[in-house]
């Protein structure tokens, strides 16, 4: 006798399938065989056949019949070889007494855990023949045909999430043996149905490399990316941000165990088409091998300074304009020629994403400090020089980078050879470069310690607080910038009682010119709010008029907006729906924008009685220091030196 449950339901006697009658017969067998051994109590039994406040007055009488017709079913297949199940009677409910061999569910477990187990022990070929036995015992949704009718049990679940998990480990098996190709199918087919599992996104990101299909591989992160954000809020994990580096600097690690070739880790091959390797497409932008090194001292103790900087630039919706390769292209020549600009080096280039490299001759704190200079200055260079817009509308979102680290010292001056880059300073770069917001440069904590008296910069507080990359500070001949901006807040606060006393929604624009401290005058407001909601309105974190009048029944909300002339015009939307609310809203609005906002949208906001504008004064410069910022050079007193 032999019970099937990965699958529709069945009783098999040798070869023949035994008949079990009716859905609350079949219902019952199916949630006793889920709990097999263990006793069922009788409430769990009634809420799995009716649901929770469904089942009729005659619900137990219904229960003992099944079980009766049940019992009879295996006393009429008693074999004196084979000892027959038991349907027990128990204090609390009902136990079904079954030998595990008799179950198709427990001798699934047995042979994935023996799969595992040889998959930890390094045997790979020996994993996957037990894995594949293991998923082969399934015919479909476990007690598919119970699911149709209604019933949804928790152990059903568990049950479906083992099976993935044993799909998993069988990819994660036939990979070590090299069987890339033989698992892509299944993998891509696996990601589509769960979306959000990351370990087969990870393991088919590693499949498509090794077939040479290195952009689809970048492509499936992206995608998860993105799911995750939407969804759940969260990012990609560690493992999945760290093999999208290695995939971006050809990590010869991952190359298949099997290979005809392998990468060298200055980044040739050996005889042979090495695996993961992909030649460049014409007229395309084509990551180069980047050499990846342990944080470990060089020969002799010498060590340098290292500054990475991480460029991602996304184009919008897929085919919303005509040539996402030409303004690839285009921005690829702009992050090279300002790089070079600065001493730097292009380390590779994949898609959107674009790695530069600044080394220092030596760990002494101005020469790393130089470095870090450098890559910065690039950034901010780099700021006002990649484009806004593409043709069909659209605009382009940029994020930047910045990570310092030490490495081993190149030999000689050799600061325009390509750096070695420890994986490490990849991934620190890239958490980043995920925390900045859109038109944002963010900076380590090192970095920022070894350029503060050169660049600007602003703290970034809330939920991801981070430093942030202003604008340089120029030499001994500047003055000193102002900070003095009591009355602007003492307005805001003001606006802020008017709203909490009134309990309507009040918009107001902080304008200027870019360099006045817009950004820094946000963040200042929100540090000092007080008995009221701060809430960021971000591109990563949709907001909405239901979710903001939610808020406002707390507490006074107060709406931030950074750099609102970029925003899109369902933002501008929102904001003026906000504030024609007919409801009593506590709302304060406060919105920092460049005077393109109004070239843009000349009515915005006009006709709101309860908006206003207020406008900052640039920062008061030397004639000096204003011609080194008209001229973008790192500082009039350096270059007379």
């Amino acid at each position: 006798m032999e019970f099937l449950i990965l699958g529709p339901l069945r009783l098999m006697d040798g070869e023949e399938q035994i008949p079990l009658g009716g859905d609350r017969r079949r219902a019952t067998l199916g949630l006793l065989l889920l709990n097999a051994n263990r006793e069922v109590a009788t409430s769990k039994l009634l809420e799995g056949l009716w649901g929770a406040a469904e089942a009729p007055a005659t619900a137990r009488k219904i229960l003992q019949n099944a079980v009766r017709a049940l019992r009879v079913t295996f006393a009429g297949l008693q074999r004196a070889d084979a000892r027959p199940p038991a349907l027990l009677t128990c204090a609390h409910g009902y136990q079904l007494q079954v030998a595990p061999e008799q179950v198709d569910m427990f001798r699934f477990h047995r042979r994935a855990q023996a799969g595992r187990a040889e998959l930890a022990a390094g045997r790979p070929a020996a994993a996957a023949a037990a894995l594949r036995e293991a998923l082969a015992l399934w015919r479909g949704q476990p007690l598919a045909d119970l699911v149709e009718t209604g019933h949804s049990w928790a152990e059903l679940t568990a049950l479906q999430h083992a099976r993935l998990d044993a799909m998993e480990d069988y990819y994660e098996a036939e990979l070590a043996n090299g069987r890339h190709h033989a698992v892509l199918g299944p993998l891509e087919a696996m990601t589509e149905a769960e979306p959000l599992r990351e370990r087969p996104v990870h393991q088919l990101m590693l499949a498509l490399y090794r077939s040479g299909r290195q952009a689809d591989a970048l492509a499936a992160y992206q995608r998860l990316r993105v799911r995750l954000a939407e969804q759940l809020g969260l990012e990609p994990g560690r493992e999945l941000r760290q093999l999208q580096h290695a995939l971006l600097v050809h990590d010869p690690s991952l190359a298949a165990p099997a290979g005809p070739a392998r990468l060298t880790p200055g980044g040739g091959s050996e005889a042979g088409s090495g695996a993961g390797r992909q030649e460049p497409e014409r007229g395309r932008p084509v990551l180069r091998p980047v050499q990846l090194v342990r944080p470990s001292p060089a020969p002799g103790g010498d060590r340098s300074s290292v500054s990475a900087l991480l460029v991602r630039v996304d184009f919008g919706s897929a085919g919303r304009y005509t040539d996402v390769g030409e303004a690839l292209e285009r921005t690829a020549a702009t992050v090279r020629e300002q790089v070079e600009r600065f001493d730097g080096v292009i380390a590779g280039s994949t898609g959107s994403v674009m790695l530069a490299l600044f080394r220092s001759a030596t760990l002494r704190h101005g020469d790393a400090g130089r470095a870090a200079e450098r890559a910065v200055s690039a950034a901010l260079s780099l700021r006002t020089r990649i484009p806004y817009d593409v043709p069909g509308g659209e605009r382009l979102r940029w994020r930047m980078a910045v990570s310092t680290r030490d490495a081993p010292a190149a030999p000689g001056d050799a600061s325009r050879e390509r750096p070695p880059v420890a994986g490490a300073q990849l991934v620190a770069c890239e958490s980043l470069l995920q925390i900045a917001d859109d038109a944002q440069i963010v900076v380590c904590d090192r970095t920022r310690e070894l350029t503060g008296t050169t660049v600007r910069y602003a703290r970034e507080v809330g939920f991801r607080p981070r430093w942030t990359a202003q604008g340089r500070v120029f030499g001994p001949f500047a003055r000193p910038e102002s900070h003095d901006r009591d009355p602007e807040l003492g307005v805001l606060n003001s606006l802020l009682e008017r709203v909490r006393r009134r309990s309507r929604p009040h918009l107001v624009v902080v304008q200027s010119a870019p360099g006045a401290g817009k950004s820094s005058l946000l963040a200042e407001f929100e540090r000092r709010v007080e008995n009221a909601v701060t809430v960021r309105l971000e591109s990563g974190a949709p907001m909405t008029t239901r979710r903001v009048a939610h808020l406002t029944g707390q507490l006074p909300v107060v709406l931030l907006a950074d750099d609102l002339h970029l925003a899109d015009n369902a933002v501008l939307q929102l904001v003026e729906d906000l504030l024609d609310s007919p409801d009593p809203m506590p709302l304060l609005v406060v919105a920092a924008a460049r005077p393109e906002l109004f070239r843009r949208r000349p009515g915005w906001g006009a006709g709101q009685s309860h908006a206003s504008r207020m406008t900052l004064e640039p920062i008061s410069l030397d004639p000096l220091t204003e011609a080194a910022q008209q001229h973008d050079l790192p500082s009039l007193c350096q270059a007379a030196g």
